[in-house]
């Protein structure tokens, strides 16, 4: 009798715990907003108004490469969409995109070089090694929807 009653509270306990892994959901938004709220707040007038040109002028950057990277995804679904796809024109069109996504990167980079130029060292150090936003990985590209809401998945990394 005991051990049955064991095994029952036992199963009863696991169950609970497996069951209320599968009701939590997905993880949050990573690790917050970071030290730059904190930072930002310390900037004189002249250094805020330094980084918010240095800002809007990389969105204008951005804004051009993501413009041009979604037009190269239009052209890459047409190839792609084709009764024959031609492969080679697929991965000329794919590997253009990457060298977009690796030229917003490099902007990315140099908006943080700049943006630590304008900063006191001990405001640098106060702000550490990621910068304005927090180090967390965020909700990844489909946000909130899942990784994949509005991607299409047929034929590779679009």
């Amino acid at each position: 009798m005991k051990k049955a009653l064991g095994f029952t509270m036992g199963f009863m306990v696991m169950t609970a715990l497996v069951a209320s892994a599968l009701w939590a959901g997905p993880g949050g938004m990573g690790k917050g907003f970071g030290p730059g709220a904190a930072v930002w707040n310390e900037l004189s007038k002249d250094q805020q108004t330094q980084i918010n040109t240095l800002r809007i002028e990389f969105m204008k950057k951005a804004n051009a490469i993501k413009s041009q990277i979604g037009q190269k995804r239009i052209e890459l679904a047409e190839l792609a969409n084709t009764p024959k796809p031609d492969e080679a024109a697929i991965q000329k069109k794919r590997e253009e995109i990457w060298a977009l996504r690796d030229a917003m990167v490099k902007e990315r980079r140099a908006l943080g070089t700049q943006v630590r130029s304008v900063l006191t060292p001990e405001q640098r150090e106060k702000l550490g090694a990621m910068g304005f936003m927090g180090g967390g990985f965020g909700m990844g590209p489909g946000g909130m929807q899942g990784p994949h809401r509005g991607r299409c998945l047929m034929g590779g990394n679009f």
